[in-house]
């Protein structure tokens, strides 16, 4: 074999390992997008225990609402002991005002967050570790019902209802499609500000709130 034809088999190897190891890792990057996309999460080194961390930055968020409430006579009920026909609201305040009735649950969890909108399970990724948890917006479609459940109760109909999710951890990276509906706090108070909260459903807000507050 002379020297050129070995030169050019060696570049055609070169080249095939060099392709090869490109393909392999555009995939890796790939399969990285698709598993934040879809709620996967990458394995946690457990190092010690998971911190109880749910609740924090939830006074926050209600002191942050009572000033809201305040300008329009709005009702603040905080802590909600709300209870449905089969749940209970899972939530941390609820906000009762001219346009209806507003439920907020707080989580406070740092580290990654993964998850999507119809998956069951999401996880929650630390250096100590992972776990999963049910899927908030679904524990918060629960809550509303639950909300409307107690009004139907005290006979008290076509009163609006909605429940949100507000990530209170600024150190918490949530790999989350945007479709999912989920807020961070600074969103959240964007939005509380927004017209939504100042229509008039012409709900009463002392009927209604009394009514949330009796199941305390």
């Amino acid at each position: 074999m002379d020297l050129n034809a070995l030169i050019f088999i060696i570049i055609v190897v070169a080249a095939g390992l060099l392709a090869f190891a490109v393909t392999m890792y555009v995939i890796g990057l790939f399969r990285q997008k698709d598993q934040a996309l879809a709620g996967g999460a990458p394995a946690g080194k457990k190092t010690g225990e998971m911190p109880d961390d749910e609740h924090k930055g939830a006074e926050a968020i209600v002191r942050a609402v009572r000033r809201f409430a305040a300008s329009d006579d709005y009702a603040v009920i905080a802590p909600v002991n709300v209870q449905g026909s089969k749940d209970a609201a899972d939530l941390d305040l609820l906000l009762v005002g001219w346009f209806g009735v507003l439920g907020v649950k707080c989580l406070g969890w740092g580290g990654e967050v993964y998850g999507s909108l119809d998956e069951e399970q999401w996880t929650q990724v630390l250096p100590q570790g992972r776990r999963t948890f049910e899927n908030p917006m679904t524990r918060a479609g629960k809550s509303a019902r639950a909300v409307r459940d107690a009004l139907f109760a005290a006979k008290l109909k076509n009163v609006p209802v909605e429940t949100v999710v507000v990530f209170t951890n600024p150190a918490a990276s949530l790999n989350l499609p945007r479709s999912t509906g989920h807020y961070t706090e600074k969103t959240f108070l964007a939005y509380l500000k927004g017209p939504r909260f100042r229509e008039d459903k012409k709900v009463e807000v002392e009927p209604v709130a009394a009514a949330l507050r009796q199941q305390d």
